[in-house]
């Protein structure tokens, strides 16, 4: 651990040490002899003014001791403070792990650069433990607390910086609550701190950053759109100079389109694509530069999940017109087989099906009701209806205390839902359509859109396949868990609860699931402006760990040890002068 030095300016006495080694090196050094003639040293001095060999300087053994009392009086002068194993304090390095710190810069890439600055201040420093925490979508910690160089160094390996944002301050004050104001907090990015760091904190501020100009996608999407896919991309310039970037987008070895786009400064490009609804999974690239992970987007084909519904109803008017229906919603599958929804007009649930049940209650004995109606809007089946100026006839009916009313009117249940001991949800619609007019009127289809969607929604799978880092993938299987296969190869094992399970996208990359029922894959691209943007990245240092408060508490004086030693050098110096004198 290197030391503290109070008064670091005392260093220039060091150019003492120089002067005193030109007092001997430059003075001539005789001793007055009395000879009976000075012939033969004229003849000596004669043979030194040529020669083929050197003259080797020999210097005393006494100008050696002076160079040790010079260095030792200057070290004492700057003051020399060593950190006492007992004030050691606890390090928590806060990282950066946006992907910028991925970006090529003409000094290297800012993730590598940090971590040869922390090796090497892990090796000069020493520190009571040192904890990582990775400063991503949200703060998370990095392992466990270590204690040495090496085992910091391993933890440094996993560091992936694969995140669409960094979340630094959020981190700084999570490190600051669990070091409770003792220890010590370093932050390691590649910008510059928004706000002055304030003497005291305890905090210091590593930036590795280099402003630099990018292109890269910050938008891009993969509807369904009728029976073709509807694609779109946003390509943005973030520099202050004209870029001309290529544009390939393929579907395995197929090139789709080829082309060249300009862009202006700071300008956004829209490019909008049709493909059949038969393309496979696409990648679209863009030229390289800077940062390469924003230069790639690869969308999966959309889900088009259909629901299986069987139509079990008696009456052929009302059978044809629920058809209709269901045909107009663009949910229902075009095969029955293994019904996942039964629609049906005969008392009691259909029996040998797993399927939901819809149970319509119509007859001659139905009463109008105008209104108003109760419509419990915050329930799947509801969304966006309005019954304003509709009028609803009903077959008066009692039901059961078991059923959650979602439609009603006065004391008459219009719409009800409940489920049973497997999970299955039952419906009863208590509607008399020849006799009402909401059959023609907008609710209707909205109230079957609702009943599929919803039911579809339910079903084993992904309702979307590409998403951004940082969403929330909802998952539905009927297992007890899920194997979830990461872009770098990971898989981790994902316990689901009431058949849902709600998985974190953190790293852009291509994910697998296995489940019970099959298996699914979703595509999650960076599209972040935020870490695109490299033009206002910086490289310096801010803030300071050590307070003169701090210097004194924590750092014991070494200026007494040099002192002792130089007074001890000096004495043995004066011993040697008076001794070499007496034998003259």
């Amino acid at each position: 651990m290197l030391p503290l030095l109070t008064y670091p300016l005392a260093i220039i006495g060091l150019i003492t040490l120089p002067a005193l080694a030109a007092i001997y090196l430059l003075r001539n050094r005789f001793r007055r002899r009395q000879v009976s003639s000075l012939m033969l040293w004229q003849l000596q001095e004669r043979s030194r003014e040529g020669g083929v060999k050197v003259q080797k300087v020999q210097l005393p053994f006494i100008f050696f001791l002076e160079l040790l009392i010079l260095a030792l009086l200057v070290t004492a002068a700057t003051g020399p403070r060593w950190k006492m194993a007992q004030n050691l304090r606890p390090l928590i390095v806060i990282l950066d792990d946006s992907v910028s710190m991925q970006a090529t810069t003409s000094k290297g890439i800012p993730r590598d650069r940090a971590t040869a600055a922390l090796e090497k201040l892990f090796r000069s420093e020493k520190f009571l433990t040192i904890r990582f925490m990775l400063a991503g979508s949200r703060p998370r910690l990095l392992g466990s607390p270590v204690n040495n160089a090496a085992e910091a160094m391993a933890l440094l390996k996993t560091w992936q910086c694969q995140s669409p944002v960094a979340a630094t301050d959020a981190g700084i004050a999570l490190a600051t609550d669990m070091g409770k104001g003792k220890a010590l907090l370093l932050v390691v990015t590649d910008q510059i701190p928004l706000s002055t760091i304030d003497e005291g904190t305890r905090l210091q501020w590593w930036a590795f950053g280099e402003a630099l100009p990018n292109t890269g996608f910050i938008n891009a999407g993969r509807t369904a759109f009728g029976d073709k896919d509807r694609c779109l991309f946003e390509i943005r310039n973030f520099a202050k100079e004209h870029v001309t970037t290529a544009l390939e987008i393929r579907s395995g070895n197929s090139v789709i389109r080829q082309t060249r786009l300009n862009l202006e400064p700071d300008a956004t490009k829209r490019v909008v694509l049709n493909l059949p609804r038969q393309t496979p999974e696409i990648d679209a690239l863009l030229s390289d530069d800077a940062l390469a992970v924003d230069n790639r987007v690869h969308l999966l084909p959309p889900v088009r999940r259909r629901v299986r519904v069987s139509v079990a109803v008696q009456d052929e008017a009302l059978r044809e017109l629920i058809k209709r229906t269901l045909d107009v919603t663009e949910l229902r599958a075009a095969i029955e087989a293994s019904p996942e929804l039964v629609i049906h007009d005969s008392p009691g649930i259909p029996r040998g099906t797993n399927a939901w049940s819809l149970e319509l209650i119509s007859g001659e004995n139905a009463v109008a009701h105008h209104g108003p109606f109760v419509v419990d809007t915050s329930h799947p089946l509801a969304a966006g209806i309005a019954l304003e100026g509709i009028v609803w006839s009903a077959t008066p009916k009692t039901n059961s205390a078991t059923y959650l009313p979602i439609i009603s009117t006065a004391n008459q249940t219009l719409l009800a839902v409940t489920e049973d001991i497997i999970g299955r949800k039952r419906m009863i619609l208590n509607v008399t359509p020849k006799l009402s007019t909401i059959a023609q009127a907008p609710p209707w289809p909205v109230l079957f859109w609702n009943l599929l969607n919803w039911r579809r929604q339910e079903l084993p799978g992904l309702e979307e396949v590409n998403y951004r880092p940082g969403t929330d993938v909802s998952i539905r299987t009927k297992g007890a868990q899920i194997d979830l296969i990461r872009p770098d190869g990971g898989t981790e094992q994902l316990a689901v609860g009431d058949g849902e399970l709600i998985a974190r996208t953190d790293w852009p990359g291509l994910y697998t699931i296995k489940a019970a029922e099959g298996e699914w894959q979703f595509a999650v691209n960076l599209l972040s402006a935020g870490e695109s943007d490299l033009t206002a990245n910086k490289a310096g240092e801010w803030g300071k760990w050590i307070t003169a408060e701090d210097t004194r508490r924590e750092y014991a004086s070494m200026l007494w040890l040099f002192v002792l030693l130089a007074l001890a050098a000096m004495a043995f110096h004066l011993f040697l002068l008076t001794h070499s004198r007496s034998k003259i």
